[in-house]
């Protein structure tokens, strides 16, 4: 017969085994969930550098994209600003972008402008006379653009390459 000593190590044994068997189970899961979660956390963080960098790019493009009349606007500016007309210069610094120009300082503003258009003779050259001319113009524009909220879609447009045919 056997014996309960036997029957007893046999069953010490199974018991061993199967503690065994379910810590090496428990410590494999453990650490393929560990590497998961680290696989996870490097694909998140790349991502979110991603997503940074397209809305860096998405920022410079916005900037790049301005209306016509705006960048026009700009140059007109920069040809009119002179450092002997703080004045004005401060009132064109107010046309933007963003513009922050009251009704009552565009008046001014196109006053001064006529006036140097005028009445400054041989002092100034006949293109910024032009652009004294132009700029209430061009600001009238700007203005309604900005009212009548035009925004800008962007396209992307594939054109293909031309290759020549071959003989």
């Amino acid at each position: 017969m056997i014996e309960w000593s036997f029957i007893n190590s046999v069953g010490l044994l199974l018991v061993g085994a199967a503690l065994s068997f379910f810590a090496a189970w428990y410590w494999f899961h453990r650490s393929t969930n560990a590497r998961a979660a680290e696989a996870a956390a490097l694909e998140n963080k790349a991502l979110l550098a991603r997503v940074a960098e397209l809305e860096r790019l998405n920022a410079l493009v916005t900037q790049a994209v301005l209306p016509i009349s705006a960048a026009f606007q700009a140059i007109l500016i920069k040809e009119l600003t002179h450092f002997h007309t703080p004045i004005m210069d401060a009132l064109m610094v107010k046309l933007g972008p963003p513009l922050i120009l009251t009704e009552t300082e565009e008046q001014e503003l196109v006053a001064a402008l006529k006036k140097r258009e005028h009445d400054m003779g041989d002092q100034i050259s006949d293109a910024e006379r032009d652009a004294a001319r132009m700029l209430p113009m061009v600001m009238k524009r700007v203005k309604a653009e900005i009212d009548a909220d035009m925004t800008t879609t962007l396209q992307v447009v594939a054109v293909p390459d031309e290759k020549p045919a071959k003989e």
